[in-house]
């Protein structure tokens, strides 16, 4: 006899749940329509139906459709490219970065006041009052996978987004660089490409300007071996290392050169080989610039 009151009162507890829209169980969620459309497929302590785990929203519409494949806050949300590059939206609306929760098109996306910074660093878009990189595109220029070859990521290799801005994080961002072809900054650390010592011993900056060592990061020359080595040393009499580079020092380095056995310009005056009577040959040129000039992105920016 004591039994009916409490089934009773479990009957009205059901009843007084379903009165509030909350689901007294994840089993009667999984039947409703928000979880295969939202993937709210869970339930909460108040009975409400929720997206609990990645896994609901991965299998609903909101994911196929809208790229909102993980679960946060109770909601399926937009968290990852590849989430929206698989999305239907993406295919059709162009809406393939992931951006606040949601899937849009971020090579499109400028902020008025970020212009300046979106051609010359990549950073296109306002996040926390500050122009920000939040996507590859940005970083490339583009709004396809060839950077445009103004932008940061072809010149400098900062080809991908972190904490706002551009930055070489591997080894593959720098290595269709300018600053990787030209002056063998060829590996990631810390953000930017660098010069590795077998990647200077290996170049054309070692061949051609007897920059074969390695410090902070670049290529430069150290030892009078390897400017002897050069071609400009050859050439213009660039035999001795300064500051990095090979220079004309002395008519010791000007009697190593042609131009010295073919011009006779074989005293050193102001830098240069000149002749006896004054006649001043061409300054040996240093090498590639150590900083890519400024960016001028074409495009859909």
């Amino acid at each position: 006899m004591l039994r009916r009151p409490f089934a009773l009162w479990g009957l009205v507890f059901s009843l007084f749940t379903v009165a509030l829209g909350g689901c007294e169980n994840s089993d009667a969620c999984k039947t409703k329509p928000e979880c295969t459309r939202s993937g709210r497929c869970g339930v909460n302590e108040k009975g409400a139906c929720i997206a609990a785990t990645d896994d609901d929203c991965s299998s609903s519409e909101a994911c196929k459709l809208h790229g909102k494949c993980a679960a946060k806050d109770d909601t399926c949300t937009a968290n990852a490219d590849l989430a929206c590059q698989a999305s239907e939206d993406c295919k059709k609306q162009g809406a393939c970065d992931a951006y606040q929760g949601a899937c849009v098109n971020l090579a499109q996306s400028v902020h008025p006041e970020c212009t300046k910074t979106c051609l010359a660093e990549g950073r296109c878009v306002m996040k926390a009052g500050q122009c920000a990189a939040l996507s590859r595109r940005h970083c490339a220029g583009t709004s396809d996978e060839k950077p445009e070859p103004e932008s940061v990521c072809a010149t400098s290799g900062l080809c991908s987004p972190h904490a706002g801005t551009c930055i070489a994080a591997t080894n593959d961002d720098c290595a269709k660089s300018t600053l990787c072809k030209d002056a063998a900054q060829c590996t990631a650390k810390d953000g930017a490409c660098v010069a590795t010592s077998e990647a200077c011993a290996a170049s054309q900056a070692c061949a051609v300007y007897g920059k074969c060592g390695s410090a902070a990061g670049k290529c430069v020359a150290l030892t009078s071996k390897d400017c002897r080595a050069s071609s400009r040393c050859k050439l213009d009499g660039a035999c001795s290392p300064k500051d990095g580079a090979c220079v004309v020092a002395s008519s010791a380095d000007c009697a190593l050169a042609s131009i010295c056995s073919q011009a006779k310009l074989c005293l050193f005056k102001d830098g240069a080989c000149t002749s006896a009577g004054g006649n001043k040959g061409s300054t040996a040129s240093t090498g590639a610039p150590d900083k890519a000039g400024p960016t001028t992105i074409k495009g859909l920016f």
